[in-house]
């Protein structure tokens, strides 16, 4: 929030004492649903096994976390802990190994999606951070306030930034359709290279209530074999059922020659 310059001194106090909520809580700020971008348990393509390892904190005291996991179009859910008191942490090496333990009818591990983590109530605040690593690699996702700054939607356009194809390096990006609601939503993507040029084709993704997809933007752009650096992504949701919060998006980069994996954050184009 920004402060004018001409508000009297007087009603500045009033704000400061009396609205620190207002003042200072932020996109990141704790919540009562939490989003982790990206969950993996399952084999990499150069050796080795891709684990998530979350750490959730109980900010308030009392809550009751449970965790949806979204595939495909698919998900399931547990309850994964019960905290003890505020400011207690829990951390699972491989979360999904643990989901796995409490939903011992379905099988975890070959999966890859979104996590969503939510208490019983808004009364109840929790913060979580995920990890994916495999051996000495891995990358870090903070989890994300499920509201209107942290997801595309209509008239909300977002970006991916420092994407690249070429000999050293892979991208990949990842989406979960997290409409309040549950409403299918339509999506224009277009790759931008340095000179603000099109690099290939702008494509068009749907994505059905709840869905994570994830796939090689640079080949569904039609340029899968070229070689381009220095790239952003453009994300532009032009038809969704609902409102309400809306597009988790985020991209990651693998080293070709070490399998080394780094995260891109989305952020707001406007």
């Amino acid at each position: 929030m920004k402060l004018s310059k001409k508000i009297g001194s007087v009603i500045l106090f009033v704000m400061l004492i009396a609205g620190p909520s207002l003042l200072f809580a932020h996109d990141n700020s704790p919540a009562d649903d939490i989003i982790i971008p990206e969950c993996i348990w399952a084999a990499a393509s150069g050796g080795g096994i891709w684990e998530t390892e979350v750490q959730i904190t109980d900010m308030t005291g009392g809550s009751v976390v449970r965790a949806y996991f979204y595939f495909g179009t698919s998900w399931r859910n547990v309850t994964l802990w019960t905290s003890s008191g505020a400011w207690r942490s829990v951390k699972f090496s491989n979360v999904l190994a643990t989901m796995q333990s409490l939903d011992s009818s379905f099988t975890y591990y070959g999966k890859v999606g979104a996590l969503w983590l939510s208490t019983q109530d808004s009364s109840h605040l929790i913060q979580a951070q995920a990890r994916t690593y495999n051996g000495n690699y891995g990358k870090t996702f903070p989890g994300l306030k499920w509201v209107a700054s942290n997801t595309a939607n209509v008239g909300r356009r977002m970006m991916i930034m420092n994407l690249s194809q070429n000999s050293t390096y892979r991208t990949f990006v990842g989406f979960f359709n997290a409409t309040s609601g549950g409403f299918y939503m339509t999506v224009e993507f277009r790759i931008i290279d340095q000179n603000n040029n099109l690099v290939g084709s702008i494509f068009t993704k749907t994505f059905a209530p709840w869905e994570f997809k994830s796939f090689n933007p640079f080949a569904e752009a039609g340029v899968s074999s070229g070689t381009y650096d220095n790239c952003w992504l453009y994300i532009n949701p032009t038809s969704a059922g609902g409102s309400g919060a809306g597009l988790i998006c985020f991209g990651s980069s693998a080293n070709n020659y070490t399998n080394d994996t780094y995260a891109h954050i989305a952020v707001q184009f406007q």
